[in-house]
């Protein structure tokens, strides 16, 4: 098991829940706007206190950890980041590994870390970019720079101790190709590396494809966990989003979509 969590709360955002992800396991966090979503995933990443219960990633409390072993166990994609200082994208990369080194992890240096850096940065499309300012990127760009420092964190060619990712909307401002390459490179972390995977997700379709494990959440409140097929019912969605919603057989296999009127 990688990361539990025990009868964690943080009233009135997030009522008390528990959550055990194993290596390699993609989950999914689906659920309104103010539901909870990104407050679980701030309690998991350790870098908010819960009011009660705890969390723990492979048997070691996140209570009183630095943030430093904090960022080796984890990556950690928030919403809507911005560093304070302007620079170039492949500074802001190096910055990210940089902040990973200490007593117990040292980085390999050059061509293993400059490898790494090129690698990720063409899967994810944005080699052209590693010259620009981060203050000159369209919001889409900026995200997958944000993206790619994030499986920089947890690559384990770079820092063996990693075993967690979690991700805030991840394909926010992305368009439909490369949301895909996004998923693709989240499918591939877990896969390939075992690397434990929590998001927050808006595309119920993408959840029903890619998620191994849903948490359906409203109003801070734990509604169903389990499977996309246990989790995502006409029943259990269209109350929670408080509109008529039904999943429905295509040639490409099932959709979620708004229910039609009878």
């Amino acid at each position: 098991m990688v990361v539990h969590a025990q009868d964690i709360s943080l009233p009135p955002r997030l009522l008390p829940l528990s959550l055990s992800v194993d290596a390699g396991q993609v989950v999914h966090l689906i659920g309104p706007n103010g539901s909870g979503k990104s407050t679980l995933l701030r309690l998991l990443s350790g870098l908010e206190i819960p009011e009660a219960g705890h969390v723990a990633i492979n048997g070691q409390r996140l209570g009183g950890q630095t943030r430093q072993t904090l960022a080796q166990w984890r990556g950690y994609l928030m919403q809507h980041q911005r560093p304070a200082f302007v620079m170039a994208v492949f500074e802001y990369l190096n910055l990210v590994l940089d902040s990973l080194q200490g007593q117990s992890l040292q980085l390999p240096a050059g061509s293993v870390r400059d490898e790494a850096v090129n690698h990720i940065a063409s899967r994810l499309a944005v080699s052209d970019k590693l010259h620009r300012r981060i203050d000159s990127l369209s919001g889409g760009e900026w995200q997958r720079v944000r993206l790619a420092g994030a499986l920089l964190q947890v690559l384990p060619s770079l820092n063996p101790h990693a075993c967690l990712l979690l991700l805030d909307e991840p394909a926010t401002g992305l368009d439909v190709a490369q949301q895909e390459v996004i998923y693709q490179e989240i499918g591939t972390m877990a896969a390939a590396y075992g690397i434990a995977i929590i998001m927050a997700n808006h595309d119920l379709n993408r959840t029903l494809v890619h998620a191994d494990k849903v948490l359906l959440l409203n109003q801070g409140r734990l509604v169903a966990t389990g499977r996309p097929d246990q989790v995502l019912t006409d029943r259990q969605l269209s109350e929670v989003f408080a509109t008529p919603l039904e999943q429905i057989s295509t040639v490409n296999g099932p959709v979620i979509m708004r229910a039609r009127s009878t």
